[in-house]
């Protein structure tokens, strides 16, 4: 059909958990594989944001994550550039777990779109109510 996309695929940082916000988002029909999936819990822990950033835009994921700071960190910047990665991250790290789930979802109708529609590379702020750009800090 003319005009249709697949929905996006997400995956999660460790920093959002392996239950509520991926059970959360899986339960509203989004489909999302976490760092302990992929992985396992062992080598997820300690496995280095360049590696799972390259991992998950080869299979054309989109990355959640609390870490704003990887736009703005020059190596991990440089491999969302270089990757055409989507990054979508709270603007609010702080947030549990039932927080960042309803952000998330507050902000679906956005993301989505964004996922879609929006060149790659790019770096997503997720606040309470809307998403803005964020700059890639590379070069």
């Amino acid at each position: 059909m003319k005009g249709r996309t697949d929905p996006p695929r997400f995956f999660l940082d460790r920093g959002l958990g392996s239950r509520i916000v991926p059970g959360g988002l899986r339960a509203a029909g989004w489909t999302v594989t976490t760092m302990d999936e992929r992985y396992g819990f062992e080598r997820s822990q300690s496995i280095p944001d360049v590696e799972w950033i390259i991992d998950a835009t080869g299979l054309g994921e989109c990355l959640l994550t609390k870490d704003i700071a990887i736009a703005t960190r020059a190596p991990e910047a440089r491999i969302v550039v270089m990757n055409d990665a989507r990054l979508f991250a709270l603007a609010n790290a702080r947030l549990t777990g039932p927080e960042s789930l309803g952000q998330f979802l507050r902000n679906e109708q956005a993301i989505f779109r964004w996922a879609a529609r929006v060149k790659p590379p790019f770096a997503a702020a997720i606040y309470e109510h809307g998403v803005r750009r964020r700059t890639l800090r590379y070069p």
